[in-house]
């Protein structure tokens, strides 16, 4: 009986120890104080305006999504984004997708963990404020039309105003 508690007391601790979050999006998630929102995926499908099968499809193998901001501005939020730039690939991200202009700075990254979930954290640098988006998990590609049944109304609700940031 001992043996079968501590077989499974290993178990579950190998469970957390593969699916834990990155250290540097926790870190930096405790550290900003601008703009978090966090959204598991039952609630994206509460999104779901048309009510339209295809976008249940094309989020059933998504965890979460997170958005965290500093409320530092200029020099300070740059270096921010830095930081997070250098922490995650630090970690083993995999960097995919790099824009830069004198606007904003976006770099996407992805790491597979040991449970094949997919982690995709994207850092930016826009309109003079630092962040993170991450996403646990994936999207089905084949049904990536079934966006337009995203209720942007209800989406602004559960992000307002963001820190201040003009997403337009």
């Amino acid at each position: 009986m001992k043996k079968l508690i501590g077989v499974f007391g290993i178990l579950f601790l190998l469970t957390v120890y593969m699916s834990a979050q990155s250290k540097v999006v926790k870190n930096f998630e405790e550290n900003a104080n601008g703009y978090k929102a966090f959204a598991y995926q039952s609630v994206l499908r509460m999104l779901n305006q048309d009510q339209n099968p295809e976008f249940n499809k094309l989020i059933r193998n998504l965890d979460h999504i997170r958005l965290v901001t500093t409320d530092s501005t200029g020099v300070l939020a740059l270096k921010s984004f830095k930081q997070l730039d250098k922490g995650i690939r630090g970690e083993g991200f995999e960097e995919l997708l790099t824009f830069n202009n004198k606007e904003y700075k976006c770099h996407v990254y992805e790491l597979s963990s040991k449970n094949k979930k997919t982690t995709w954290v994207a850092t930016f640098y826009a309109q003079g404020r630092a962040g993170l988006l991450e996403m646990v998990g994936s999207l089905d590609m084949k049904y990536i039309s079934a966006l337009s049944s995203l209720s942007m109304d209800q989406l602004q609700e559960l992000i307002p105003d963001a820190a201040g940031m003009d997403w337009d």
